[in-house]
């Protein structure tokens, strides 16, 4: 199976602490040879992948935390930048000054219109490559509009009485930018990290939780056959894989 949803993954854990307590009333008849599947590295089992589980989901809501901080932060950039070219534009300022600038704004209003569907599609089901190519998107804004500000800097012309269009405010807003998208990507990074451990702790083949269950099930089977009382008490336990 090629995808299992979040829920399916915790199900699996839930569904080996039932295995367990089935296995639990064989008592001593359940003396396997693989040390795997025996009582004690079942529950084991289930411990540690019941914590790589809460480790993902905390990882999950820090990320998406992270994710609306930051788009709440970027909220203003398009009118920001709109408002200092114009400002730039009115002044005495070269045409051919205010083209090139002209032409780094429109790389942040169009990325940040980019940028806001990603993130829409983003807190919506949380996605490695949504993630990925949001944060590419939030990455070339802050580049940018560093660039931007650097541009008005340099322009003699570009003095404007708002405060908050000043180079100062600009430059403290881009730094505002820059720490806020480096906290979100720090947690996106360890979202996968996350991820990979849980999908580890799970799906690893022949030591992951699914085939450690599976294989417990197999033995109760050879244990006390396929037709016993035993056997079809935790037949219909289900363990759901999935491709890593």
């Amino acid at each position: 199976m090629s995808s299992i949803s979040e829920t399916g993954h915790a199900k699996n854990v839930d569904n080996l602490g039932n295995l367990i307590a089935g296995i639990a009333t064989y008592g001593a008849k359940y003396n396997p040879a693989n040390p795997l599947i025996v009582a004690t590295a079942l529950k084991a089992k289930e411990a540690s992948a019941r914590a790589s589980i809460d480790t993902l989901n905390t990882a999950a809501i820090r990320y998406a935390n992270a994710s609306n901080k930051r788009e709440s932060t970027f909220m203003p950039l398009n009118s920001l930048v709109t408002r200092a070219l114009n400002v730039l534009r009115s002044s005495a300022s070269a045409d051919n000054t205010d083209a090139t600038v002209a032409s780094i704004a429109r790389k942040i209003t169009s990325t940040r219109t980019a940028a806001k569907k990603e993130a829409t599609a983003t807190a919506a089901d949380v996605k490695v490559a949504t993630i990925s190519t949001s944060q590419r998107s939030f990455d070339s804004l802050a580049d940018n509009f560093d660039r931007f500000v650097e541009a008005l800097a340099n322009i003699a012309e570009y003095k404007p009485n708002e405060e908050e269009l000043k180079v100062e405010a600009l430059k403290a807003f881009a730094a505002e930018l820059r720490s806020c998208n480096n906290e979100c990507n720090a947690a996106s990074f360890a979202l996968d990290s996350a991820r990979d451990a849980r999908n580890a702790e799970l799906y690893t083949p022949n030591t992951g939780l699914v085939d450690v269950a599976l294989s417990a099930k197999t033995y109760v089977k050879a244990l006390f056959g396929v037709n016993s009382t035993e056997y079809k008490r935790i037949a219909s336990i289900e363990f759901r894989n999935k491709k890593l």
